[in-house]
């Protein structure tokens, strides 16, 4: 697909269990976001990871690994904050994010 990209973040969770990723396109660029990923290998059974769009939940997802993908996707303006959360996981663990979106004016 034309104009398909994708982005990898990461977060280490601190010392109260929380390790947090904030994705925000360029400034003057609008992303259309078709999937994000998540991954955390090592989160323990009762964690919990959410995908959140300005602070409003978008969907909760499986702290270990999860898709969120499909219709409706997200526009994503230079203004917004798309941000995964891990909460209760352990100190020091490692959250992975994978975005895939199209890339517009």
């Amino acid at each position: 697909m034309p104009g398909q990209f994708n982005s990898a973040y990461s977060a280490v969770a601190n010392a109260q269990g929380v390790a947090r990723v904030d994705i925000q396109p360029p400034r003057m660029h609008v992303w259309t976001v078709s999937q994000v990923t998540v991954e955390m290998d090592s989160a323990p059974i009762g964690s919990a990871c959410f995908l959140r769009m300005n602070g409003s939940l978008i969907t909760p997802l499986v702290s270990t690994g999860d898709v969120a993908a499909g219709e409706p996707y997200l526009q994503l303006l230079a203004t917004d904050t798309l941000s995964v959360e891990w909460r209760s996981v352990t100190p020091g663990s490692v959250g992975q994010v994978f975005v895939f979106y199209t890339e517009g004016r």
